[in-house]
């Protein structure tokens, strides 16, 4: 995908290498894994190697991570501030057997609770050419994260059936479901 996606007031772009050192910063910072059960980067390396994977995502299914960026420069109490602003997206797994797309989303604790996620996925999930209009999407997160979960139910998400194995395995996670068509209720 070369071109960004804008929403009213973001801009979504896929990530590139130039975009390693706000990438850390993000996941490098503990209060931005908060709630999450995911442990923050320690070493710029990580970080270098998780951007390759991203970048070949892109490269091999025309899908991935984008950088979530201010659109504008809004002057007042509703400026966001510059640089990056989160990182949101939907990649490919292979779960159960079957290929499905799994979201995405983390943004910086400056802008968490300001819906910055929220319309960044909502933009994401809403574009053809991502393909999760047309298909199952899917989310993990830790139980115990209260706004991960809230998003989701935001965002369409529900919980799946008990049947269904978590991707990763990770005790103290859940697997959320975004169907294809959209129509589950939003409740968790």
């Amino acid at each position: 995908m070369s071109d960004t996606l804008t929403t009213q007031r973001l801009r979504l772009a896929p990530v590139v290498e130039g975009d390693l050192e706000e990438l850390f910063a993000l996941h490098a910072d503990p209060r931005a894994f908060a709630d999450d059960l995911t442990e923050p980067l320690t070493d710029r390396e990580q970080m270098r190697w998780v951007l390759d994977q991203w970048i070949l995502a892109w490269q091999q299914h025309g899908t991935g991570y984008l950088t979530v960026r201010a659109r504008a420069r809004p002057t007042g109490a509703s400026a966001l501030p510059p640089g990056l602003l989160g990182v949101v997206g939907l990649t490919r797994l292979e779960h159960e057997g079957q290929q499905t797309l799994s979201a995405y989303w983390r943004v910086t604790p400056e802008v968490t609770g300001h819906g910055i996620a929220t319309e960044a996925m909502d933009a994401v999930l809403t574009d053809l050419r991502l393909g999760g209009t047309d298909r199952e999407v899917v989310a993990v997160t830790a139980a115990a994260n209260r706004p991960s979960r809230a998003l989701a139910v935001r965002l369409g998400f529900a919980p799946a059936p008990p049947e269904r194995a978590v991707p990763g395995g990770r005790h103290g996670d859940i697997l959320l479901i975004h169907p294809p068509d959209g129509t589950w209720p939003r409740t968790l």
